[in-house]
C-alpha cells in the first residue's frame, strides 16, 4: 500500500513533469537556435541599434525560458527519485 501511495505521489507526477518539461526545453532550444542565428546574422551585417536590440531581446526571452523548463525538468526527475527510493527503502524491511 505505501508503495502505491509514493508511486502515485511522487514517481509519477515526477516521470510525467520530465516528459512534459523536457518537451518544452527542446521546443524552446529550437527556438533559440533560430533567434541566436537570426541576432548573429543582424550583428554581422549593418543593422541599426534598434534592430540588434530587439533580436538580442528575444534572443534573452528564449534562453530565460530553456533555463525555466529546464530547472523544473531536473526537479522533476529529483521528485521521481525520491519515490523510486522511497519504494525500495520500504521492500528492503
Amino acid at each position: 500500500m505505501r508503495s502505491l501511495v509514493l508511486g502515485s505521489l511522487t514517481v509519477l507526477p515526477g516521470a510525467i513533469g520530465v516528459v512534459i518539461f523536457g518537451y518544452f526545453a527542446l521546443v524552446d532550444w529550437d527556438a533559440l537556435q533560430n533567434t541566436y542565428e537570426r541576432f548573429e546574422t543582424l550583428a554581422n551585417s549593418a543593422s541599426d541599434f534598434d534592430t540588434l536590440f530587439v533580436a538580442h531581446a528575444q534572443q534573452n526571452i528564449h534562453r530565460i525560458n530553456l533555463f525555466a523548463d529546464g530547472v523544473w525538468t531536473l526537479l522533476s526527475a529529483i521528485l521521481a527519485a525520491i519515490g523510486i527510493h522511497g519504494i525500495y527503502t520500504i521492500r528492503s524491511r
